[in-house]
C-alpha cells in the first residue's frame, strides 16, 4: 500500500479556498487526530438577527475535524455530521477544537467544541468520516 505524505494531505486541507479564503479561517495548530481553527468575526459572518450565522459555525467545526481526522496521511471525506447550536455569539474571536475519539479501519469519528474568546461552548459537532484507502 502507497504511504502518503502526511505533510501534502494536510496541505490539501489547509488550501481549502471556500474555508480560507472566504470565510477566514485559519488553521492554528494540528496533531494526531487534533486539530484547532480559529476565525476573527467580520460583520458578513453575521446573519439578519445580527448573531454569527449557523453556516460560519458550522464550517468552522467542519474544517477542524477534516484537519484532525487527515493529519495522518489518509484521506478522509466526511460522511455524516450532527451540529447543536448551543449559544449564539456576534462579535470576537471563535475556535473550534477537533478531537478524534475513534478510528477503524475505515472510519474516523470525531467529537469538535466550538468556543467563544471567553471558553463558552458555542456549538458541538459529531462528525464521521470515510478513509479513502488506494486499490
Amino acid at each position: 500500500m502507497p504511504e502518503y505524505d502526511k505533510s501534502k494531505q494536510l496541505a490539501v486541507v489547509m488550501n481549502d479556498k471556500f474555508i480560507c479564503d472566504l470565510v477566514g479561517i485559519k488553521l492554528e495548530e494540528a496533531g494526531q487526530g487534533f486539530a484547532r481553527a480559529g476565525l476573527d468575526i467580520r460583520e458578513n459572518h453575521l446573519n439578519g438577527v445580527g448573531i454569527v450565522q449557523g453556516g460560519v459555525l458550522y464550517s468552522i467545526a467542519d474544517y477542524a475535524f477534516a484537519a484532525a481526522s487527515n493529519y495522518c496521511g489518509e484521506k478522509v471525506v466526511g460522511v455524516e455530521t450532527s451540529i447543536s447550536f448551543v449559544r449564539s455569539v456576534s462579535g470576537g474571536r471563535i475556535c473550534a477544537e477537533a478531537k478524534e475519539v475513534s478510528r477503524s479501519r475505515s472510519f474516523s469519528v470525531c467529537r469538535v467544541d466550538v468556543r467563544d474568546g471567553d471558553g463558552n461552548l458555542l456549538a458541538i459537532m459529531n462528525a464521521r468520516g470515510y478513509i479513502i484507502r488506494p486499490k
